[in-house]
């Protein structure tokens, strides 16, 4: 009823929209705050493009600001101890660097590069976030429905842009497909790529297809549901078919009851299928979103997986994947040389507009000189590096070091019930720091948002207070 005496009276379609959302926002948290919490994530995700009115702010950035003042909220009525997390003093040592650069600029009239206050924005709201909700991964049951949001929000951007590509449709603001070539040698003779619902407003804040890094991270997710699925249905066989002394003659028997308790497991089977057809969707819209990089982080990623859950097939499969990928293909299109080289300069470029203060970055110059390169690096570390100089390069690395480091010590102490959440983090991690060196992904986007966001997972995983609401895997 507001929203339609808002439109009645404005004749504003964007306003009532927004109106919309917040008001179905808050009636969802007044019944659950994990349902209104992942609802919200979800529109994060969604609709990073959508601009309020005229100017330069967001609907992406009004929710990003609106669910950490939410966390904010539930922090103050939580245990502090939330924020003893490792993470907390690089945060604040970045944090600080960025005012310093501030107050610097403002009190001796230099010119601060706008970059600097984007960053620096954008790691608070971040911070926020993770402390945040770091106590919202605390149950399986949440953690397994926020990789559910992440893979239903990135098939729908998959489906949107397949159907965009297919029509070779974009929208006022840009959604549904980007034109211009690829800048990948092997796919130079693409003229259009899908980025969903992301629009092209976040390609040069990006530096690169925004949809690309947001997608390996679902279809991960994806793989990761669908060995948890292998796994109940091995767990259900075994309780029902009790493994005995078999002779040769009764082998296939053996095989035939299998087949059968497998077969009539049709929650699990429908499940097994409805996953393949949802990863079958996001490969189709990776591919078209012709990232070649991507791609071949995207198989590094699910080799990890398959390391950690020792599956030989998903490491043979992989292997044969990369293969094909940075070896044969490159050799058919161009050379490997040539493919690598031009890999190599869309990766480390950057190291140009530094080299000449690489110690202490360009955030700040004098009006005379002005900036020596106006230009957003695509690379998530040399854009730190000349922001900040060699400190930020530092103190960026070390918040990834820690990052990894708790990943390290925590798979040991995982339980086995709950190590595919961890064996589905550790894999997007890995991933995700290769995307870095083409991309700003671990700075800007939603993809930033999922990468921080699961550090809460992560810190979650092997305490005590973990709930196990559904049945232990037995995850080797």
């Amino acid at each position: 009823m507001i929203s339609t005496l808002n439109i009645v009276l404005t004749l504003n379609i964007l306003a009532t929209v927004l109106v919309a959302i917040l008001l179905v926002a808050i009636f969802i948290f007044s019944k659950s705050f994990s349902k209104g919490w992942l609802y919200l994530l979800g529109l994060v995700i969604l609709f990073p493009t959508i601009k309020l009115g005229s100017g330069n702010l967001s609907l992406f950035d009004l929710l990003l600001f609106l669910i950490s003042i939410i966390g904010m909220i539930k922090l103050a009525q939580t245990d502090k101890k939330v924020l003893k997390n490792k993470l907390t003093f690089p945060f604040f040592l970045m944090f600080l660097i960025s005012s310093s650069y501030l107050f610097f600029g403002l009190i001796f009239d230099l010119l601060i590069r706008s970059s600097i206050w984007k960053i620096s924005l954008n790691m608070i709201l971040i911070w926020f976030l993770l402390v945040g909700f770091q106590y919202f991964f605390q149950t399986q049951k949440r953690i397994r429905r926020f990789f559910s949001l992440v893979i239903a929000v990135n098939v729908t951007h998959s489906i949107f842009g397949i159907i965009m590509f297919l029509g070779n449709w974009q929208t006022s603001i840009g959604m549904g497909i980007s034109t211009g070539k690829s800048k990948h040698l092997i796919f130079n003779q693409s003229t259009h790529q899908i980025n969903g619902f992301l629009g092209i407003g976040s390609t040069d804040q990006i530096g690169a297809n925004p949809l690309a890094a947001l997608l390996i991270i679902s279809i991960i997710s994806t793989l990761g549901f669908l060995l948890l699925n292998q796994q109940q249905e091995k767990n259900l066989i075994k309780k029902k078919v009790k493994k005995k002394n078999k002779v040769k003659l009764l082998d296939s028997i053996y095989k035939v009851q299998i087949f059968k308790e497998k077969f009539k497991n049709r929650k699990l089977f429908r499940k097994k299928i409805w996953m393949s057809i949802l990863l079958l969707i996001q490969l189709i819209g990776l591919f078209l979103t012709f990232a070649y990089s991507s791609l071949i982080f995207l198989g590094i990623g699910v080799m990890t997986m398959g390391i950690l859950t020792k599956k030989r097939i998903l490491i043979t499969l992989t292997a044969i994947y990369l293969i094909i990928l940075t070896m044969i293909l490159p050799s058919i299109y161009s050379s490997i040389e040539v493919v690598s080289n031009e890999n190599l300069k869309q990766w480390f470029g950057g190291f140009e507009t530094i080299k000449n203060n690489w110690i202490l970055g360009e955030g700040l110059a004098s009006q005379e000189e002005g900036f020596s390169s106006q230009t957003l690096q695509n690379n998530s570390y040399l854009l730190f590096w000349s922001n900040y100089g060699i400190i930020g390069l530092i103190l960026f690395i070390r918040i990834l070091w820690q990052y990894f480091i708790d990943i390290y010590k925590k798979y040991e102490s995982t339980q086995k019930g709950e190590r595919i959440w961890f064996v589905i983090v550790a894999s997007c991690f890995v991933s995700l720091l290769l995307e870095g060196l083409t991309s700003n992904v671990l700075i800007f986007g939603p993809t930033a948002i999922i990468f921080w966001l699961m550090y809460g997972i992560i810190l979650n995983l092997g305490k005590d207070n973990i709930n196990n609401r559904f049945k232990k895997i037995n995850f080797n």
